[in-house]
């Protein structure tokens, strides 16, 4: 299956819609789940919609998705991070996010994380731009939307700032261009809501309980496997840094260097929301699946294809897994 994305043809990402529908097949023998209560101003925004249009979760999430990787292999596409060039991205972002069947239900992550690759392609179109401060203003502003869906997405911002002075110059006009880009959103929506005298309804669901230091798990009710299973393939990333940087030119070892920095900002927005879920693995997944592809590329076709296949029965385990009566699934 992985043949028919070794092109470097984006048409074809088409097809990453259809590796969507089926990874989530799944879904047609379950009932929607309605929207998970997490702090954000938009959560609130899609309640009705989750409630009312409950048919409409799964392709909405299919879309988001395939949106999703279309903005992935773009930004590897005109950054020539991987060669050979292909959609292997994608395809990865949307098998990791669709690995465990707490992701296949529609969630504030998928919106978030379509303006985060939004803000990721416009950071890096700034790379040795002489005027970039358009560049950098709408990474802010993309970044300032998903953080209107998941508030703890704040910590990327921490990751663009350290790289920013890399990436372009240390000038701190860029820093403040940054830093107004993501508040932008936000006070448009602040000045909204106090016109509408409903400040306080805005600050309690964009801030109230958005971020909390680390607590200790309820370790009876923690899904063992899939956990597992989600930090075996971060460990494979962690791992193959050193492989990814083999024959590869100083620019693309920078950009590979933010897209790092970028998965850590993502562990530690994880980390600091609380509760503790596996929902909130989706922060970490557009750079796993980002990495992965690199994993699959520099492997021989034969091999490559034979773990993707693995992947494709360990996903369909778990998610069939509980109506067979697997016990440890």
């Amino acid at each position: 299956m992985l043949s028919l994305f070794r092109t470097n043809q984006l048409l074809v990402g088409v097809l990453i819609i259809a590796y969507a529908a089926l990874l989530h097949i799944a879904c047609l023998w379950q009932p929607p789940v309605p929207l998970a209560d997490l702090p954000g101003i938009a959560s609130e925004w899609l309640k009705p919609f989750s409630q009312e249009w409950a048919s409409w979760q799964l392709p909405v999430t299919i879309v988001l998705l395939s949106i999703q990787a279309l903005l992935l292999n773009a930004i590897v596409f005109n950054h020539r991070i991987i060669s050979p060039v292909n959609l292997f991205p994608g395809v990865f972002l949307v098998l990791v996010s669709s690995i465990l069947p707490a992701f296949l239900s529609l969630s504030v992550y998928h919106f978030a994380n379509v303006f985060l690759l939004l803000a990721i392609r416009s950071y890096l179109k700034a790379f040795r731009v002489q005027s970039a401060a358009d560049l950098i203003f709408n990474t802010g502003f993309w970044l300032g939307v998903a953080i209107l869906f998941v508030p703890s997405y704040l910590f990327f911002m921490l990751a663009f700032s350290i790289m920013l002075p890399i990436l372009k110059s240390g000038k701190f006009r860029d820093q403040v261009i940054l830093l107004v880009g993501t508040v932008f959103p936000l006070y448009l929506l602040i000045m909204y809501y106090y016109w509408q005298d409903q400040l306080a309804f805005f600050w309690g669901e964009q801030w109230q309980g958005a971020l909390g230091l680390p607590e200790f798990m309820d370790w009876k009710n923690i899904p063992y496997f899939g956990l597992l299973i989600l930090t075996a393939l971060t460990l494979v990333v962690l791992f193959s840094m050193r492989l990814y940087r083999q024959k590869t030119k100083m620019e693309v070892q920078l950009k590979l260097n933010i897209m790092g920095w970028l998965f850590l900002a993502s562990g530690i927005s994880a980390l600091f929301t609380m509760p503790w879920n596996l929902q909130h693995w989706l922060a970490a997944v557009p750079f796993i699946g980002f990495f992965l592809s690199m994993n699959f590329t520099k492997a021989r076709a034969t091999t490559a294809e034979a773990w993707h296949l693995m992947l494709l029965l360990l996903l369909f385990l778990l998610h069939f897994g509980p109506m067979l009566g697997i016990p440890f699934v």
